[in-house]
């Protein structure tokens, strides 16, 4: 295996492979490197451990496998044989989808949360029990496969206890409690008034859509786009600027 990719396997969770670089070389460098560092930009110390042995200890080779290892991530997720972006809808079901839209907006978010290997992040202002059982099932596959999903909310989580039970349900059923993760906004404000998905830091939804039965099921008119690319990356780093409460155990 090339030097870059090995690397990059260690950077290839983190939203930011350029300032994960910087960390990874930091704590190659240095072996009591804080664990914590490593967490934030979703580095496993384990990986560090084993390119510290195989890489050596000259600073120039270790500064230039990890610049290789970012440029390597982000030409991986570069990659893509279909449009940068897709118009999505929701509209009723008598109503026939306009020339240039294939997706509604349900099966789009399926899609993508099916398409995830990694980590999948979801951010709606509001939420019900009918919009868990749309998105219930995909969300318990993802988690049974491995991938961390994580859902960002609003203060007011006991309005959502309903859809929240309902979606509960589904991944205990089905799937792995540990990978849900759910986080209410520490703040009024911000008011996370975003509705956006991410899967693995390379596509994205973005539209008007919440996560709730109207939205999803066509009894609103909500329009939305899914994005790829590079460019998925900043959408990633806006997440991030949402203020969060400790992960709510369900």
């Amino acid at each position: 295996m090339k030097v870059a990719e090995l690397v990059g396997g260690a950077l290839f969770n983190s939203p930011d492979p350029d300032s994960a670089a910087d960390v990874l070389l930091a704590a190659l460098l240095d072996p009591k490197y804080p664990a914590e560092g490593l967490a934030e930009h979703q580095i496993q110390p384990a990986l560090v451990s084993a390119l510290r042995r195989h890489l050596g200890p000259d600073a120039t080779t270790l500064r230039s496998a990890c610049t290789a290892g970012a440029a390597w991530v982000d030409g991986f997720r570069a990659r893509a044989d279909v449009p940068a972006w897709d118009l999505v809808l929701s509209a009723p079901a008598s109503s026939r989808l306009p020339d240039g839209v294939r997706r509604t907006t349900a099966e789009t978010l399926a899609a993508l949360m099916s398409s995830a290997t990694r980590r999948i992040a979801m951010v709606a202002p509001f939420f019900d029990a009918t919009g868990a059982s749309y998105l219930g099932e995909s969300i318990a596959a993802a988690t049974d496969r491995g991938v961390e999903v994580v859902l960002y909310l609003p203060q007011d989580v006991a309005r959502k206890e309903a859809a929240l039970r309902a979606l509960a349900l589904s991944v205990r059923e089905t799937g792995d409690m540990r990978r849900l993760v759910v986080l209410p906004a520490d703040e009024p404000s911000p008011w996370p008034h975003l509705k956006v998905l991410v899967a693995d830091g390379v596509a994205a939804y973005i539209g008007s859509a919440n996560l709730t039965g109207p939205a999803l099921g066509g009894t609103n008119l909500e329009l939305g786009v899914v994005v790829r690319g590079p460019q998925v990356l900043a959408i990633d780093r806006v997440l991030n600027l949402i203020p969060t409460k400790q992960r709510l155990m369900l």
